[in-house]
């Protein structure tokens, strides 16, 4: 399992506030753990994380994990001190009215809550639908009284987060908001962490670790930072949908558990030869995998490792979760150890020239 230095990092990144287009709070507590396995690490200029291991090697491996979480920004504040937020991502409204809200403050952070009416003041037909369906309907309360009291407290445009933390679940089970894809960020960084310092043996291709920005906003930093590596495999690690809480999902999504280790990404889009190469270290490690169908690119930057240049062959591997984009997403963190294990017996395991080409 994790160790308590793991997860003592995974609880300090899973606390920062880092929506889409603010993720620096992370990345510098990512950048802070590569450096102390040795590893240098740099922002460009679109504000993606780098850092790589093995330069020079004749085969680029790209492992990407975007560090934004779903939020809002302040759109307007009105005459009564109450803001008003749009959605940072994608924010489903139903989930959010009545939850805590953390914004970030001209002189720091400043809390606030989602209204709500009262059922007791609410037509018969207004209780059918108590929760608003836009953000528009659902004013945030930070105490002001007035405009210019909440103005000197927030600007227009500042970002939001629902104020939801860790919290632990029965056995190796965690609820928190922001695991999507704060999940990701942690794995890619202790898989670059022990393949720098705990090498089984020595490293056979360049490792570029890719911490991307504005996933959720359309791919953005992955799409940049792809066309600046150019790298000739891409490994995506994202969240995936479990579907043991609603088993309706099934149907559409396949039987995914938590507890039952990687999703590996499957279908035309993903390089078969790589499956199999990730099929190979899971069954060495004796790890559990499990299987999502897709028959066209999904909405992860397994799709921008893919479609830059003259492509990559790419993989995507996924945490699966619960109750996605809501404020308690629950993971089992039996499947975090799972995948950083994965990654580097593949990885590690990768030849100077792996052979990932279709035969005629």
């Amino acid at each position: 399992m994790l160790s308590k230095r793991a997860i003592t990092f995974l609880k300090e990144l899973v606390g920062c506030r880092t929506p889409s287009g603010f993720e620096r709070e992370g990345q510098r507590l990512m950048a802070r753990q590569l450096a102390e396995a040795g590893v240098a690490s740099a922002l460009d200029v679109h504000g993606n994380l780098h850092a790589v291991l093995n330069e020079g090697a004749p085969t680029k491996v790209m492992l990407e994990a975007h560090c934004d979480e779903i939020g809002f920004l302040v759109a307007y504040i009105d005459e009564g001190g109450f803001l008003y937020l749009i959605p940072n991502g994608g924010v489903t409204a139903q989930t959010v009215v009545g939850e805590r809200v953390a914004i970030r403050g001209r002189k720091g952070t400043v809390n606030g809550v989602f209204g709500v009416r009262p059922p007791h003041l609410m037509s018969a037909k207004e209780r059918e639908r108590v929760a608003p369906t836009d953000l528009s309907e659902a004013p945030v309360d930070i105490g002001a009284s007035s405009r210019e009291e909440a103005e000197a407290l927030v600007e227009v445009g500042a970002p939001a987060v629902v104020d939801a933390g860790w919290r632990p679940l029965a056995g190796t089970r965690v609820s928190c908001r922001g695991l999507d894809n704060r999940l990701g960020a942690f794995i890619v960084t202790e898989v670059v962490r022990r393949l720098a310092s705990e090498p089984l043996a020595p490293l056979n291709v360049a490792l570029h670790l890719v911490g991307s920005v504005q996933e959720e906003l359309g791919l953005v930093g992955g799409q940049t930072a792809a066309y600046q590596v150019a790298p000739d495999i891409g490994i995506c690690v994202d969240v995936g949908f479990a579907t043991d809480a609603h088993p309706q999902d099934r149907r559409k999504m396949g039987d995914v558990r938590l507890g039952g280790g990687p999703i590996l990404g499957t279908g035309p889009f993903y390089n078969r030869a790589l499956a199999r190469c990730a099929e190979a270290a899971a069954a060495e490690e004796g790890i559990p995998l499990q299987r999502q169908v897709r028959a066209r690119a999904s909405g992860n930057n397994a799709y921008s490792m893919r479609m830059q240049r003259g492509g990559a062959a790419v993989a995507l591997v996924s945490i699966p979760l619960r109750y996605m984009h809501s404020p308690v997403e629950v993971a089992d963190l039996e499947d975090v150890d799972r995948v950083i294990r994965l990654l580097c017996a593949l990885i590690g395991g990768l030849p100077a020239r792996p052979e990932l080409t279709p035969e005629l």
